[in-house]
């Protein structure tokens, strides 16, 4: 049983967090009396928030600053985790409102459909193939609201506390024969506006890698992933900011690509 000091600590920096989110005012850094000691307590803070956020159901998680590209970007060295909540997940050609956020950044990512209830225990044993654990393999949008964060000196513990900045993904169909790739040799071309601007092999977030690091994270966490679940592995480009009027399409070669329509 959680001490119950820490406990009302955990309680009172979610419930600062999500005012923060209600006042629409932007990210900051947790400072006095909210700071937090260490990544347990951060993930800690998540959990509560996603319980009081109001926002429904976790679908899913997500593994932010998989890719060295992405931990450069926020200076910060390691991967962290968040969740996914399942009225947030949404299908290709979904046209997206930018006054639902403050500040909307798209990210661009391999998805993969949970086949079976993971439990805390089940990466113990050595022979499991992670593969036998996913259906489905998607190419996905991520939407990440940064609320205007300045990216210099970002502390990761409050990124942790809240909840990875998720606000969403967007999913292509589903390809059950994902299996039949090696999926680090797949390029993806991202394309705005009918332009190609950029495009990165998936070896950058290393999918399968992503997907073990979030399933034994939530394992120490004593966390079950429900069948279901969709977890994504992180973006293999830097985070883009969309503006009104935008088209946008990912595609991951011989596997899917997702569309959207920014408004």
């Amino acid at each position: 049983m959680k001490n119950i000091v820490l406990m009302k600590k955990i309680n009172k920096v979610s419930e600062y967090i999500l005012s923060q989110h209600k006042k629409g005012y932007s990210f900051k850094n947790l400072e006095d009396p909210y700071t937090l000691k260490n990544e347990n307590e951060a993930y800690e803070v998540q959990f509560d928030f996603q319980k009081n956020a109001k926002r429904g159901k976790i679908g899913g998680f997500k593994i932010a600053l998989a890719s060295k590209v992405q931990q450069q970007l926020c200076s910060i060295n390691n991967p962290i985790a968040g969740g996914i909540f399942k009225s947030e997940i949404y299908q290709s050609q979904e046209v997206i409102k930018l006054k639902n956020y403050q500040s909307l950044g798209l990210e661009f990512e391999l998805a993969f459909e949970i086949n079976q209830d993971i439990f805390p225990n089940t990466l113990e044993n050595e022979g499991i193939n992670i593969k036998n654990y996913v259906n489905n393999a998607y190419t996905c949008f991520e939407l990440i609201d940064d609320r205007n964060a300045s990216y210099n000196n970002l502390d990761a513990l409050t990124l942790i506390a809240d909840n990875a900045w998720s606000s969403g993904i967007i999913l292509s169909n589903p390809n059950p024969k994902w299996k039949g790739f090696d999926l680090n040799k797949l390029n993806s071309k991202l394309y705005w506006n009918n332009i190609l601007i950029g495009e990165a092999k998936l070896f950058n977030s290393d999918p399968l890698n992503s997907l073990s690091w979030i399933i034994k994270h939530l394992g120490k966490f004593n966390k079950t992933i429900d069948k279901g679940s969709i977890i994504i592995t992180g973006s293999v480009l830097k985070t883009k900011k969309p503006k009104s009027g935008d088209q946008i399409k990912f595609e991951i070669e011989n596997l899917s690509n997702v569309i959207t329509k920014i408004v």
